[in-house]
């Protein structure tokens, strides 16, 4: 039967994109560990990325964590707020700019952060990637980033490099 004019032929399978395979492994990995910490801990792992960003960074200014992290501005504004209210993380008025805040951990916040780590890690290990060898997992990480290197060329106009 021929092809009516707007008709188009279809030359690749939805499954054989990288994109679609990345964006399935994504959500199924955050689903699964979204469950062990909401159980463990109470948090999912958005309000992780930010905890741990927040210990990596102390006194990151809320702009400099939205740049870090990704997550759109209302959204990390809850998330720091929840946090806080939580008592693991502090705001207080920053040293450099009367007009700024800087965030840093409690020690609570530290302490889960370590119980998120140990989490997390365990889930990598037994589940995620309990089948690679450690020569598996090098070359995987090396992928990555060099998958992650050739999309900022491409979003830099090819100089690999955040303009």
């Amino acid at each position: 039967m021929p092809r009516r004019p707007h008709e188009t032929a279809v030359t690749k399978k939805l499954e054989t994109y990288f994109t679609y395979k990345l964006d399935l492994i994504k959500s199924e990995a955050v689903r699964q560990v979204n469950e062990l910490y909401r159980k463990e801990l109470g948090l999912v792992v958005r309000d992780l990325r930010v905890l741990r960003q927040i210990g990596d960074a102390p006194g990151i200014s809320v702009s400099a964590l939205q740049a870090a992290t990704f997550i759109e501005k209302t959204v990390l504004s809850k998330v720091v707020s929840r946090l806080i209210e939580l008592g693991l993380a502090e705001r207080s008025i920053s040293a450099r700019d009367a007009r700024a805040f800087e965030l840093t951990l409690t020690a609570r916040g530290r302490r889960v952060r370590e119980q998120a780590d140990r989490i997390g890690g365990g889930h990598e290990r037994e589940v995620m990637f309990g089948d690679f060898s450690e020569q598996e997992l090098h070359q995987l990480d090396a992928l990555l980033d060099k998958l992650m290197r050739s999309l900022r060329a491409a979003r830099d106009g090819g100089t690999g490099e955040a303009a």
